[in-house]
């Protein structure tokens, strides 16, 4: 008569190899998954741009009253969310962005965190580091560069 289903050894095995492979994958998916996240917050910060953009043409002038380096709030938000095709929420005062992690100096990840969206001296929309997050992205590049 035979035996039906598999022995003990046989799933020990099977569960062994799945451990190994898990061990090299996890990281890895981890690291996308923030990559992805940050190139979602990058096109956001470019529709935001092209919202800016679009609003300037129609209407003449900047949507934002003040000059240089100042945050985008509710106010400046509103006046863009007929140009915005998706809807970006404000946390606390100011517009941040959600990023998948951050490098710090030293190139230790953080996974996780926000951006600021600003609008600089040269009236440009531009993003910097909140305090959580480390001064580059997940590829080494600064967030005030992008």
């Amino acid at each position: 008569m035979k035996k039906k289903g598999f022995s003990i050894v046989e799933i020990v095995l099977v569960l062994g190899v799945i451990g190994i492979l898990a061990t090299f994958l996890v990281p890895k998916t981890r690291v996308y998954l923030a990559m992805a996240k940050d190139n979602k917050m990058i096109s956001s910060l470019n529709g935001i741009r092209m919202a800016s953009e679009t609003y300037y043409l129609e209407n003449g002038k900047e949507f934002f009253l003040d000059d240089g380096n100042i945050a985008i709030s509710q106010i400046e938000l509103d006046k863009l969310k007929n140009y915005l095709n998706e809807s970006l929420k404000l946390t606390g005062v100011n517009l941040l962005l959600e990023i998948g992690g951050s490098k710090t100096d030293a190139d230790e990840i953080k996974y996780g965190g926000d951006v600021e969206v600003y609008i600089n001296n040269n009236n440009e929309i531009k993003i910097r580091a909140t305090s959580a997050v480390g001064p580059k992205n997940i590829k080494g590049e600064l967030w005030e560069e992008m």
